[in-house]
């Protein structure tokens, strides 16, 4: 399922990505035993960077499933290829830290759109977050076999969510308009029916449209009932797919895969050893530049990465996707993606049933992905992968299609 639901339940499902590996964690409270109190704890949890409340919200067969598949990944990835991806990580983050007034005042970041302080202002909690993934417990081979879900996001999982914070406070807001995190500080949950093990609860987000949300006890937890009735078929494919993934099919790219990791080593070591700011922009730019004109592809991929990691049923700003397998994301391919345009900023609430119906007009959801953004007044859903857009365009029901633009490979819908 490659659908992005409602706000709240980001809390859940956005925060798993971190969980790409975990093992069992040490018991915890938990959340309250009724459905409204177990939303409303996770939410407060989350809007107070307490990360943990993530796993505690999930039921203990959940936990169990997400450890099992960390587990064999750690049991089939090459320990050599996935320490040295790491350490390299590490070196790049503190390069950035080293670095910093060097790389700030490089002119490769000069751009027309983004003056060099706006970029200083988002630098430090951005480089923040990549040196706390890789320093932490997922850091290593031996460290995955053992990873403990509960202390990941109690300690490094909280870190990175208060770096998310400190970008998301930095980012324009209208005047008068809470940010997320108040935004779930201030969420009122409250229960409207319950019968047995199902209940209905009502879930009221400042600037959001008012959700009712159907929850099940699964074990002793209180979880949403889409997660619960999509989560065996998530565990089953992903499971499918790291089946397919073979020791040996890594370990014949072994070779290549090292020589890269040696290349990449080289040119950090020539960056750390630089002892002017002339000397290093030198070096930075020569070894930048072709990274930097792949960055619109760059920056594509990292946000399916941030998708394809959870086990879970969303991501980004509202929720996630199951990943195929733990730590693998698929290429784009950019002559398969499509932009959906409406000219209408639209809530997360009115983004749920669009998502929905292009997910109904492909004839297999479980390959789709549909990720929207709102730009000032527009909308727009990327949509991947699309072979044909104009066999597409003619699938949309909830809206007419008024241009279908094959360049640039975007369809401009207006709503009925």
């Amino acid at each position: 399922m490659r659908k992005l639901i409602p706000l709240f339940t980001l809390l859940l499902i956005g925060t798993l990505p971190l969980l790409s590996g975990c093992g069992s964690s040490a018991q915890q409270a938990g959340p309250p035993e009724g459905p409204a109190e177990s939303m409303q704890y996770l939410m407060q949890g989350v809007a107070d960077q307490k990360m943990e409340v993530v796993w505690e919200f999930l039921p203990a067969s959940y936990q169990s499933d997400v450890n099992g598949l960390a587990h064999q990944f750690a049991d089939k990835m090459d320990p050599e290829i996935y320490n040295e991806m790491f350490a390299i990580a590490q070196r790049v983050a503190k390069l950035l830290q080293d670095k910093k007034e060097y790389i700030l005042k490089n002119k490769m970041l000069e751009s027309p759109k983004t003056s060099p302080e706006e970029v200083a202002k988002y630098y430090d909690p951005s480089v923040d977050i990549l040196a706390s993934l890789a320093n932490s417990d997922l850091s290593t081979i031996e460290k995955l076999k053992t990873f403990d879900g509960g202390k990941f996001l109690s300690t490094s999982g909280s870190q990175i969510a208060k770096d998310f914070a400190t970008i998301s406070g930095l980012m324009p807001q209208k005047e008068g308009d809470p940010g997320f995190t108040e935004k779930l500080k201030q969420a009122k949950v409250t229960l409207v029916s319950a019968e047995g093990d199902q209940a209905t609860i009502k879930i009221e987000v400042p600037g959001e449209q008012t959700k009712e949300e159907v929850m099940v006890k699964v074990e002793d937890k209180w979880i949403p009932q889409t997660l619960a009735k999509n989560w065996k078929s998530k565990i089953e494919s992903a499971q499918q797919s790291l089946d397919k993934l073979k020791p040996e099919d890594i370990t014949s790219k072994k070779d290549q895969a090292m020589a890269g990791f040696k290349q990449l080593n080289a040119t950090l070591a020539q960056l750390e050893n630089a002892k002017t700011e002339k000397e290093f922009n030198e070096q930075f730019t020569n070894q930048v530049r072709p990274l930097a004109q792949m960055a619109p592809m760059l920056l594509m991929l990292g946000a399916a990465a941030v998708m394809e990691q959870g086990f879970s049923d969303a991501a980004a700003a509202r929720g996630g996707v199951m990943a195929e397998s733990p730590g693998e994301a698929k290429p784009i391919n950019p002559n398969t993606m499509i932009s959906i345009v409406v000219n209408k900023k639209l809530s997360p609430g009115e983004q749920d049933p669009i998502i929905d119906e292009i997910l109904q007009s492909a004839n297999d959801t479980e390959s789709l992905q549909v990720i929207p953004t709102v730009d000032g007044e527009i909308t727009t859903f990327k949509v991947y992968p699309v072979e044909d857009i104009e066999a597409f365009s003619k699938k949309i029901k909830f809206g007419k299609p008024s241009k279908v633009d094959t360049d640039s490979r975007s369809i401009t819908v207006e709503l009925e």
